[in-house]
């Protein structure tokens, strides 16, 4: 495992992909290997632990208090479909239960069950002790710098993306065309 200190190899005034090295493209590279890492483990843990990815973050915020399934997609940021089909095995499992909507009877809300209360706080331990562990020779000033650098990123991702989702300039739509002047007839 590479020490968190040692920077990353030089590779030259360019990477692979032919960017130039700068600190964003370091910070969108490094980014990138952490997801991909993060989604790897992810998919070891959900053998493990039963559930991780959207039914777990299903859970979270059930642990917070009941949601309609519509509320569940907005807060995570996913499709509606994608919140339907996670919560089949969820249900199955005794993790999650429908209750009826005090304030609409035509929809239900979605509850945490007891054996999802305590699934979600084993879950959280497991993951917290190996976190611990992982981290044991980091000072807890960079461990609270990092998290506090991982926050504003994603508060300034938040904050611009709608910006962020925009087709970059040079693939925008031209202005329209000025309008031509109109073909009238010119005396001779």
């Amino acid at each position: 495992m590479p020490d968190p200190q040692t920077p990353p190899p030089d590779l030259g005034p360019r990477n692979p992909a032919g960017l130039e090295r700068t600190p964003t493209v370091e910070l969108l590279e490094t980014l990138g290997q952490l997801i991909r890492t993060a989604r790897a483990l992810n998919h070891r843990q959900t053998e493990e632990l039963g559930f991780s990815g959207t039914p777990f973050g299903i859970v979270k915020l059930l642990a917070d208090g009941d949601r309609r399934p519509g509320d569940l997609a907005t807060e995570l940021q996913i499709a509606p479909s994608v919140v339907s089909r996670a919560l089949v095995p969820l249900e199955r499992d005794g993790q999650i239960e429908r209750r009826l909507d005090p304030a609409d009877a035509r929809s239900f809300r979605l509850a945490l069950t007891d054996a999802g209360r305590a699934r979600l706080a084993q879950r959280r331990e497991l993951i917290q002790a190996r976190i611990e562990r992982l981290l044991e020779h980091w000072p807890d000033d960079d461990i609270t710098t990092l998290t506090r650098l991982m926050r504003r990123l994603e508060n300034d991702i938040q904050s611009h993306a709608d910006e962020l989702l925009q087709p970059p300039a040079e693939r925008a739509e031209p202005p329209p065309p000025p309008p031509q002047p109109s073909a009238q007839a010119v005396p001779a």
